[in-house]
């Protein structure tokens, strides 16, 4: 059999649920379950066992009590026969004495006697007539008699039951009543339970003799018959399987009990003992931050070595991370120190080499000389300003600050400017921006080559401009006067300028935009972070 792609689908569907929820569930509650399935087949054994053992004693129960039918019966015909018996015997004695005799009432009182249960008799002599009956005793018209000459009939209001003999010729000789009662009461065995319904069948007719059964949820009824007087009487006794006994109930509830507490017990011992600890173990984990304060385990109540062992270990393991975290700390530090002093003492020395480039400016015996200097010089300048401003920011390690680089940088360019551009001047508007040391060294040769050119070129006027633009970038625009339009200037130096701006615009990752009618050149840098105003 195979499955479509859509139930394959909708297996998966329901496989992954099943998992989910099953993920999501605690190990307490998974335990349970898991006990409860495998203690299940268990239970269910021995459940099915106590029922069928239950259901065999109730229905060997039942037979005993159907078994009493047979000696109910067997009273009854006793009763019948012993009243057939002698009602002839004194059918006869009636018939042989005279008319006038006394003998009617020795013989009514000699019949009650000699029966099982009281009835009513009457006695008829031989041409059918009634010659002695029991005081207040009516008979009624029997019925026809059978082969045997006799006939047995129930009122019809089921009230009596009446056993009619005939002598040879169809004439009646003797009629005896007997009452609901008294019938019930003989079939009634002493010492039995009572809880059960008897009646008595015949022509159609039935007598109730007794009416004590009353069908309950969950209880078998079972009925038989016995016949009574060869067959023309029928006893039948309907009764319900004998109720399961508070025993029986306790034998059948019994698996199911200790099912459920193998499962709770189970249960018990897993999330009280193991599972409880371990999440005792994982609160005080989770809420350990190195460096606040040590790991305190509470007192573990388990009986399980292990989660000791365990507690054991991760107060180890705590204390050797907190040991290697300060450790590291102190590493962090001495190199923070040791990186401070390489700025420090690369910018001491960017500096001595300025000053003595400076120095060897002002002694130069020509122009061209003290020009060269000073260019070197600027460049020199330009490397200790942005190590000074990356030395200041490393303690908040955001960066370099362009503003005070290029507010810096731009002071030691006018300072150092030659005689012929000594009006110089050079206006910012930087916004607060920060950059890496590599992006903060291009920029500020990038303004260094840019400013120079231009104060060479004769300029009066450099504008400086940093604004923002796409999220993670600024564009640096440098216009410069004396660079506008087509003016005089050295072709070697113009040549060697654009070389210099165009690579260090490719340092920077970005292409260098140029407008000759104003003099600009602007180009977008990546900044770290913008800080305020």
């Amino acid at each position: 059999m195979t499955l479509s792609g859509n139930d394959e689908g909708l297996s998966d569907e329901r496989t992954g649920w099943l998992s989910t929820r099953w993920s999501g569930l605690a190990s307490g509650p998974k335990m349970l379950l898991i006990l409860s399935l495998a203690l299940l087949p268990l239970g269910i054994i021995a459940i099915i066992s106590s029922v069928y053992s239950a259901r065999e004693n109730s229905a060997q129960r039942a037979e005993q009590t159907l078994a009493r039918l047979n000696d109910k019966a067997e009273r009854l015909d006793e009763l019948l026969e012993r009243s057939i018996g002698t009602m002839r015997a004194a059918s006869a004695a009636v018939a042989a004495a005279p008319a006038d005799s006394p003998i009617c009432e020795r013989l009514l009182i000699r019949l009650a006697s000699l029966q099982l249960a009281p009835g009513r008799y009457a006695l008829h002599g031989p041409n059918g007539r009634l010659r002695c009956a029991t005081e207040g005793f009516t008979p009624p018209t029997p019925a026809g008699p059978d082969q045997s000459g006799q006939s047995f009939e129930i009122s019809r209001d089921g009230q009596t039951l009446h056993l009619a003999l005939f002598n040879e010729n169809g004439t009646v000789e003797a009629i005896a009543e007997f009452s609901r009662d008294s019938l019930g009461t003989l079939s009634y065995i002493p010492g039995t339970r009572a809880d059960f319904n008897l009646e008595l069948t015949g022509g159609g007719r039935r007598m109730l003799l007794r009416e004590d059964y009353r069908p309950v949820p969950f209880v078998r009824t079972v009925s038989d018959a016995a016949p009574i007087a060869d067959g023309r009487l029928m006893l039948r006794i309907t009764l319900g399987a004998v109720p399961i006994r508070p025993i029986d109930v306790l034998v059948i509830l019994l698996p199911v009990m200790m099912w459920i507490a193998a499962g709770l017990i189970g249960w018990w011992i897993v999330n009280w003992q193991l599972l409880r600890p371990l999440a005792t173990i994982q609160r005080v984990v989770s809420s350990y931050r190195p460096g606040e304060r040590p790991l305190e385990l509470p007192a573990l109540k388990s009986p399980a070595r292990e989660i000791g062992e365990l507690g054991a270990a991760f107060d180890e393991v705590t204390r050797t991370v907190a040991r290697h975290e300060a450790e590291l700390e102190e590493a962090v530090e001495r190199q923070t120190r040791l990186v401070r002093e390489v700025h420090h003492r690369v910018k001491n020395n960017l500096q001595v080499v300025a000053s003595l480039l400076n120095l060897h400016s002002r002694g130069s015996s020509s122009e061209e000389a003290a020009a060269a200097y000073a260019s070197i010089q600027r460049r020199v300048d330009a490397l200790a300003v942005v190590h000074r401003n990356h030395y200041a920011e490393l303690e908040e390690n955001r960066g370099v600050a362009l503003k005070p680089l290029i507010s810096e940088l731009a002071a030691n360019l006018r300072a150092t400017a030659p005689a012929g551009a000594s009006g110089m001047q050079i206006r910012l508007a930087i916004g607060p921006y920060y950059v890496t040391q590599d992006v903060a060294v291009s920029v500020a040769f990038l303004v260094t080559e840019i400013t120079e050119f231009g104060m060479l070129s004769g300029a009066a006027l450099v504008s400086i401009m940093l604004e923002g633009g796409a999220p993670g970038s600024a564009r640096l625009s440098i216009e410069v006067d004396s660079l506008a339009g087509d003016g005089h200037r050295d072709p070697g130096l113009s040549d060697r300028f654009e070389r210099i701006i165009t690579g260090l615009a490719r340092q920077l990752r970005s292409a260098l935009d140029r407008a000759p009618e104003s003099g600009r050149y602007s180009v977008v840098i990546a900044v770290v972070e913008r800080g305020e105003d």
